[in-house]
């Protein structure tokens, strides 16, 4: 699960850099569609970021009792 919460957070850091490209206007039309605004890349940030903190916090650990 550790693959996985590495895989979740480098795409949620991902799309919080493309909000944030997007907020700053730094190109003159949309990066990849009309409709993908920056509340949505600001929202799948949260969201994946959220996802890979429960897949690290959710790995089974191995207790020797």
């Amino acid at each position: 699960m550790g693959l996985t919460a590495a895989i979740l957070g480098a795409l949620g850091g991902i799309a919080a850099v493309l909000g944030v490209l997007d907020i700053l206007e730094v190109t003159s039309d949309r990066l990849i569609h009309d409709n993908l605004t920056w509340v949505f890349w600001m929202y799948a940030a949260i969201i994946l970021i959220l996802g890979a903190i429960a897949f690290l916090l959710g790995r089974k650990q191995n207790y020797e009792d």
